[in-house]
């Protein structure tokens, strides 16, 4: 996490600490916990990765193929 000095200063600067950094390594407790009870981890994300409601529009196929 040290290995990104500018965008710690930019955490640091918008939230008083290095944010990204203390998040990561609460997620990471909750895995492990997960993993240690042996319950499921449920995820921060909302909406959750790979929800159809971030998902791009189908595209028309005709469009999409390049044409030689």
């Amino acid at each position: 996490m040290e290995n990104f000095p500018i965008f710690k200063s930019k955490n640091e600067q918008k939230y008083g600490e290095y944010r990204t950094k203390r998040v990561i390594l609460e997620i990471y407790d909750e895995i492990a916990e997960a993993m240690r009870s042996g319950t499921p981890y449920l995820m921060r994300l909302d909406p959750p990765s790979a929800d159809p409601r971030v998902a791009h529009p189908a595209r028309d196929r005709k469009t999409s193929v390049i044409e030689e």
